[in-house]
């Protein structure tokens, strides 16, 4: 599915980075917050000059982020504008200290995990902790509160850090999809090329196979049949009175030359089997993956509550009047439940179980709030703001978004807990920069997944290309040599049958005509071992130039072999009709005159070629003697024949029609169309 985008964000994606433009998004919000509250609170201190200091960094810090995209600058020229950025944030913290440009710090941090690789981002987030660290404390001057600010920012920023790189992978491995998907995009463009290679290529490894299928099945038979009628020719040579009992063996071995003949033709139109894959089936295995992997994710189920109490006890433990035993009681037994919660809503798939895991992991963070009087421990509202993120669809994180605050407001009030702005500001953000990577990895994810099902579909589809025109190919190799050998070896081989026949009726009353019968069939039978030849060479059985003449020789053999009348007439010049067009032309001619001796033992045939404006109209009629004495020849199905001519026909984008004439006969009408050749 394409997704539209307004002009603006188009613009934007294209001066931008787009993982960098989502950071930078987050940066500007959180420094507009940040402005925010440092002018109300300016406003109580009266301390306007180092306000108008820390306003001009901040304004500094957006100027350069905005005005010099990350996109045309090289890895070096963005890790310094990075340390620039991180310049104006330590100047504006100095001029004028606030907890909320903790989450700068962060951000530039977030930015450098999506930007940069894991060995470079993580020099430069240690860099950018050692800066904010010695500013604190230099603000501070008191170890205490420095080691408070630590525990208190270490949470939010490792829930964010993990989720910036659980967005930054799902980011990467989306890019390599979308360039594979490019590439291959451009690889189908050139697929045809590959086609077209690859069907000259199985023509002639089918072409090959068939050759020698034929030179088992057929050949040896014809070759025992040349044997035969040479040996007769012999015996006639020194006593023409042996000449009709040796007449026997050639029409016995013409007769299984038939039959070879015929199964032959069997196997060359039966459809080849294809081996089909269900492969796009298989896609759906493919793509059923999780935000985080198994392992990582059961490591983080137990690894961030536990670290969220701990930095709880910590933290508890810091603090200048100590809790009370029942205090540090109900923050253990919060704990271990928070714990047991937190990885019971991991391990859990029904949509009710995981929300009813939430909400219990909601309120007890809350309670651990609310029980110690610890607002830093709302932080832990981030381990749901996670779950949420990762799991929950649109609609239900606006729901449980909702609900969050009011369970908050309830229980603050019921143990009067003193919400202030600047912690519910605080937690917002948190809650932002953790949510956001989470819900933009999702979204990778699945924009990732739709890339790999592309990717997946269009790799199918051309091998299946690849594998329907290689089936298409072999079976129109089949076809056509189904086609030639039909009409012209069976043509041969009915001629040869008849003028064995004429032979074997001769031979007590003219032996001298049945011997040159004889002999004529032996040619016949030569002419097929060349036309067998020519057929699996894909040549064509006569000289494009010469299809009057090759016609004209074709009738006169036949009338010759079956001493019927054959009239022909030509009109217009069809030796100027292409290759095909005459290839097409001649064989109907000769499936014509075949089935017309073979089938109505006919003895006039009329054949009528007229070539004009155009189109080539071939018309052959004949009668219907088949009560006449003749020989029967069988060459398997008869439809054979006119399947394979009406094919030939339908190629070339023209018509057939062959049946009985009402007075009797067969008449068989070809309409080709055709261009003139260019002879110049």
């Amino acid at each position: 599915m394409k997704h539209h985008q307004s002009p603006f964000i188009e613009t934007m994606v294209s001066r931008y980075q787009r993982a960098a433009l989502v950071f930078l998004v987050l940066l500007s919000l959180v420094t507009v917050v940040v402005a925010l509250s440092a002018v109300g609170d300016a406003m109580l201190r009266a301390a306007w000059p180092r306000l108008v200091g820390m306003l001009a960094c901040l304004i500094g810090m957006l100027g350069l982020a905005w005005l010099t995209p990350l996109r045309v600058l090289k890895v070096w020229g963005q890790i310094t504008l990075i340390g620039l950025e991180l310049a104006a944030a330590v100047g504006a913290q100095v001029l004028y200290p606030t907890s909320l440009i903790d989450y700068i710090y962060l951000i530039l941090i977030l930015q450098g995990i999506v930007l940069f690789r894991p060995w470079l981002w993580s020099i430069i987030a240690v860099a950018a902790w050692v800066v904010w660290t010695l500013v604190r404390y230099q603000l501070s001057n008191d170890v205490i509160a420095w080691l408070q600010s630590n525990l208190v920012l270490a949470f939010p920023a490792i829930c964010a850090i993990i989720a910036a790189f659980i967005y930054a992978r799902h980011l990467r491995r989306r890019e390599q999809i979308q360039q594979m998907l490019h590439q291959l995009q451009q690889r189908s463009a050139a697929f045809s090329t590959f086609l077209r290679e690859a069907q000259q290529r199985v023509v002639l490894e089918e072409r090959q196979r068939l050759m020698n299928l034929l030179a088992s099945e057929v050949q040896q038979t014809l070759a025992y049949a040349e044997r035969s009628i040479t040996t007769a020719l012999s015996a006639a040579q020194s006593n023409l009175q042996r000449l009709q009992t040796t007449l026997d063996t050639p029409r016995a071995a013409a007769a299984t030359a038939m039959y070879r003949l015929r199964e032959t033709l069997n196997i060359l139109r039966a459809q080849p089997e294809l081996d089909e894959q269900p492969a796009r089936m298989a896609l759906n295995n493919q793509l059923d993956e999780t935000l985080i992997a198994p392992r990582p994710s059961y490591v983080l189920s137990w690894l961030l509550p536990a670290l969220f109490v701990s930095l709880s006890l910590g933290l508890a433990l810091l603090q200048p009047r100590p809790l009370s035993l029942t205090a540090m009681l109900w923050l253990v037994v919060l704990g271990g439940l928070l714990i047991i919660a937190s990885a019971f809503t991991q391990y859990v798939r029904q949509g009710a179980f995981v929300q009813i895991g939430l909400a219990t992991q909601a309120l007890t963070i809350t309670l651990m709030a609310a029980m110690t009087n610890l607002l830093p421990l709302l932080w832990g509202l981030l381990l749901v703001a996670w779950q949420m993120a990762s799991r929950l669809s649109a609609l239900q994180v606006l729901i449980f978004g909702a609900l969050l605050p009011l369970l908050l407001f309830l229980i603050s009030f019921w143990q009067s807990l003193n919400l202030d702005v600047l912690t519910v500001v605080s937690l917002t953000i948190a809650v932002i920069l953790v949510g956001t990577p989470l819900l933009l990895a999702r979204y990778q994810l699945r924009r990732r997944q739709q890339a790999e099902q592309q990717v997946h579909l269009l790799t199918t589809e051309m091998q299946q290309q690849a594998k329907e025109i290689q089936a298409i190919t072999i079976a129109a190799e089949r076809a056509r040599l189904a086609r030639e050998i039909h009409d012209d070896l069976g043509s041969k081989l009915v001629l040869m049958n008849l003028e064995l026949q004429l032979a074997t009726e001769l031979a007590e009353e003219d032996p001298l005509a049945a011997r040159d019968h004889l002999a004529h069939s032996r040619e016949i039978l030569r002419s097929a071992w060349q036309s067998l030849l020519t057929v699996v060479d894909a040549d064509l059985p006569f000289p494009s130039t010469g299809l009057t003449q090759s016609v004209q020789q074709l009738v006169h053999q036949c009338a010759q072999s079956t001493r019927a009348t054959v009239e022909l007439t030509i009109q217009g010049e069809i030796d100027d009709v292409p290759p095909a067009v005459a290839h097409c032309i001649y064989r109907a001619v000769q499936e014509g005159l075949t089935n017309a001796c073979k089938h109505a033992r006919a003895d006039t045939m009329v054949i009528d070629i007229k070539a004009d404006d155009g189109y080539v109209v071939v018309t052959i009629t004949n009668n219907d003697r088949s009560d006449r004495m003749s020989p029967k020849v069988d060459l398997g199905s008869g439809s054979f024949g006119l399947i394979g001519l009406r094919e030939r026909v339908e190629l070339l984008g023209g018509g057939m029609d062959a049946g009985p004439l009402p007075d009797g006969g067969w008449r068989l009408r070809l309409v080709i169309p055709f261009e003139a050749e260019d002879k110049s």
